[in-house]
């Protein structure tokens, strides 16, 4: 007798449908698409026992007729694609005809739909691959949808469930992911007979996100809406703004045609856009949906869709990083009455914001980018009186004669530009008053940030009277050799003096007291030109800079201030913010005081 047999129907369509189906938020993400393909405006979901027990979800869409109930559920069928050509320009958010034929082999499967078209209720049970016969029911609009005792039939299956909680919440996750992109649905959800969640229809995705972001205690002050018109594609991003953020990647999504997938290369362009707006080991808060033509997007690539292929990939890219430089500002934290913490406010209307972003990738733009930028007119231009304001500081700073004994300084009378030192407070932060406000300023970030800057335009190099030696391993010896010119135009002369020894000859001036700073970085960073760069200057910026619990004179932490309100962004290299603010209007309201 030979070994090859063939599988039984019943076993092979549960061997499939495992492809397909893996928990209840398998399920629960299958027939969300069948209600969304169908038109529907209106979706309740109802969880019992975490969606093990009983899952459904109820439309108002279009229905089905009782003609097409009859090949429903059968292995590829599908009402969203007739002919191979169709597979490469997919609109539907389901095709394969794969998604109710696994369920039903897995579950008690109950079809409860009336037909827009026809005008017939019927009814279709398909319990653990088995189909019963189509009858007439009493529905009067949409679909019902019910999956009851998943993996019932399968106990090694249902084994690797989790708890009911916990299969519950992946279900809301799903569901919330998924009701993102479409703001003109109203989506309800019931666990266990109580409502968990009641999105009404929105007229916008901001106003549909801003759900999910208010639960995370984010207002919509500190949320930016940019849009942008492509050749082939359109993109929206909803996102926080420099005071939001988190330690994880968790909160940038990315739809691609109204599906959340998984894109890490489109992740990175979001990251790429903030750039030092959000200081390292930080990420967005940002929701990037795009509409890209079919023709040009390939979903069949894995059984939960969750993966795209792009042919446009490297333009949506570019679009996504430059709107997110444009659009996205740094905003100062200031103190508010009543609040505990700090957070970031507005400035009163009219008035001239004291700070503005500066991209973080000027000197590299692409052509591409070039073009997008060109394109993108709905970012409002820069209002560069902070560059006058600046100059007119800088003049009356370098004609006025700081004082250096222990009385205040006395304000400059009628002078609204005057910065007043105050003091310095735990030997760290330096206070002082402008205008009507309190600003205090974290020195040793304040001072490596205008360090780094002029690193950044410095020309002096000093020779070493003694040469550094540097021994290096294969792979360093290698590095070198390709990137010593790098090095070169930092200032830091290297030359190889034999196989595995390099020496250092030069040195920028502002290096001379961190030599071993500098041979660290040297050995250890394995960067490319520009990330050398900006690795380098911020790590000796971060080494030369006043320290926190450096106790600095009166002269000097006037000079820094004077600095500081002249830089164009208040954020140290790696991008902490290093200033917060108090009004004189909300010191008042803190301590009950009117006029």
């Amino acid at each position: 007798m030979g070994k090859i047999n063939l599988l039984d129907p019943l076993l092979s369509s549960r061997i499939a449908a495992g492809e397909v189906i893996e928990r209840p938020q398998s399920v629960l993400r299958e027939l969300l698409d069948n209600a969304l393909d169908a038109g529907a405006d209106e979706i309740t979901v109802s969880i019992d026992g975490g969606g093990i027990d009983k899952l459904s979800v109820a439309d108002n869409g279009s229905g089905i007729s009782r003609e097409d109930l009859k090949l429903l559920g059968t292995r590829h069928a599908t009402s969203k694609i007739h002919n191979p050509d169709d597979l490469y320009a997919i609109s539907t958010l389901g095709f394969r005809g794969e998604a109710l034929y696994s369920i039903g082999a897995v579950s008690k499967l109950t079809v409860n739909t009336k037909s827009q078209e026809t005008g017939e209720s019927s009814v279709l049970v398909i319990d653990n691959g088995r189909r019963e016969e189509i009858k007439s029911s009493s529905i009067d609009k949409g679909t019902i949808i019910t999956s009851e005792q998943l993996f019932y039939d399968i106990p090694a299956r249902r084994a690797f469930l989790k708890r009911a909680s916990s299969e519950a919440q992946a279900c809301r996750s799903l569901l919330v992911s998924k009701a993102l992109a479409f703001p003109a649905v109203r989506f309800t959800l019931i666990v266990d007979g109580a409502i968990r969640l009641d999105w009404p229809r929105c007229s916008s995705l901001k106003e549909r996100v801003m759900f999910l972001y208010r639960t995370e205690g984010i207002a919509d002050s500190d949320v930016e809406s940019l849009h942008f018109d492509g050749e082939d594609f359109s993109i929206d991003i909803i996102a926080g703004n420099s005071s939001v953020k988190r330690s994880d990647r968790k909160e940038i999504r990315i739809y691609v045609n109204k599906r959340p997938v998984d894109e890490f290369s489109l992740q990175q362009a979001v990251s790429y856009g903030y750039g030092e707006l959000l200081p390292g080991g930080s990420f967005p808060y940002a929701s990037v949906f795009i509409e890209d033509a079919p023709e040009l997007t390939d979903f069949n690539i894995h059984p939960a869709k969750r993966e795209v292929k792009l042919r446009n990939r490297g333009e949506i890219h570019h679009a996504i990083t430059v709107m997110l430089q444009n659009g996205i500002k740094r905003k100062i934290p200031e103190i508010m009455p009543f609040q505990p913490e700090f957070y970031l406010g507005e400035r009163e209307k009219g008035e001239t914001p004291l700070y503005h972003p500066v991209s973080s990738y000027p000197t590299s733009a692409t052509r591409a980018e070039q073009e997008i930028k060109e394109q993108v007119s709905i970012f409002p231009k820069k209002d560069n009186l902070w560059l006058e304001k600046a100059k007119a500081l800088k003049e009356k700073h370098e004609k006025s004669v700081y004082k250096v004994d222990n009385k205040p300084a006395q304000p400059v009378e009628n002078n609204d530009e005057e910065i007043i030192y105050i003091g310095q407070a735990f030997n760290l932060f330096l206070i002082c008053q402008k205008n009507d406000e309190l600003y205090i300023v974290d020195q040793h970030a304040a001072h490596e940030r205008i360090l780094y800057d002029e690193l950044l335009s410095q020309t002096t190099v000093q020779n070493l009277l003694v040469p550094i030696t540097i021994e290096a391993d294969s792979n360093l010896d290698a590095f070198l050799e390709k990137h010593a010119e790098v090095y070169t135009k930092l200032g830091i002369m290297l030359s190889r003096t034999e196989d595995g020894k390099w020496e250092i000859n030069a040195l920028p001036a502002s290096c001379r007291s961190i030599e071993t700073e500098i041979v660290d970085f040297i050995t250890s960073e394995r960067l490319d030109d520009k990330d050398l760069e900006a690795r380098l200057f911020a790590v000796i910026a971060c080494r030369a800079a006043i320290k926190s619990g450096d106790k600095i004179d009166r002269w000097s932490a006037e000079e820094l201030l004077r600095k500081v309100f002249q830089l164009p962004e208040p954020s140290c290299p790696h991008g902490r913010t290093f200033l917060i603010k108090l009004s004189e209007k909300n010191l008042r309201e803190m301590v009950g005081r009117t006029r």
